[in-house]
């Protein structure tokens, strides 16, 4: 998972922060789902989706907010971490939003989890989150590792908060360790890979 500084959160226009107070404002009995379609309707939403797309590109230099994979063009999802649609006051919230690869978003893994403990609390910071928050907690210390190039999950040694996002995400698996494997290749240089394939192969349990 990506170690995120809130420093980096989206930040909105004037004329953004006005589209969306009177979107929340008005929003009355709708889902959060339902007014997040609103961005293809109305311009200066559709217009703030983009832009939020785009920094978070940036910040997360195109990967996962939670895998870390190298994001594809077509499946990448601009994902809040409480779900919008048990949470629509948090829409917009900048803390609240991250890009995702469709596979860690899917209902199999992260989809309609309830991520915040108990009731919302009107200010987003003072909520409890069950899972690690990529903006709002410190990831090295919830999630250990095993290996040096971060592929095997340490799990004994991960905080209870760190197992829950482990076992959400499958994480300790096989599967999500070639997958972890196959894009730190693709970002490390030929000396690291090398070394890395040798860690891979001298492991032992």
């Amino acid at each position: 998972m990506l170690n995120l500084n809130p420093n980096d959160a989206v930040t909105y226009t004037p004329e953004q922060r006005r589209a969306i107070d009177n979107l929340m404002a008005n929003r009355g009995s709708k889902k959060g789902k339902e007014l997040w379609k609103k961005t293809g309707v109305d311009d200066v939403l559709k217009q703030t989706k983009n832009s939020i797309r785009y920094h978070l590109l940036n910040v997360q230099k195109v990967r996962c907010a939670y895998c870390e994979c190298i994001l594809g063009f077509g499946i990448t999802q601009i994902e809040h971490i409480a779900p919008k649609w048990k949470f629509p006051e948090f829409l917009y919230e900048p803390l609240n939003l991250v890009l995702s690869c469709s596979d860690c978003n899917s209902l199999p893994k992260k989809g309609k989890q309830i991520t915040i403990e108990g009731d919302a609390q009107t200010n987003y910071t003072d909520n409890e989150f069950k899972y690690v928050h990529p903006f709002l907690d410190d990831v090295d210390k919830e999630i250990k590792y095993r290996t040096l190039f971060r592929i095997r999950i340490d799990y004994e040694h991960c905080t209870e908060k760190g197992k829950a996002t482990v076992d959400m995400f499958h994480w300790d698996t096989t599967h999500a360790e070639m997958k972890r494997f196959q894009n730190l290749l693709v970002r490390t240089t030929s000396r690291s890979r090398r070394k890395m394939i040798e860690e891979i192969l001298g492991f032992k349990e």
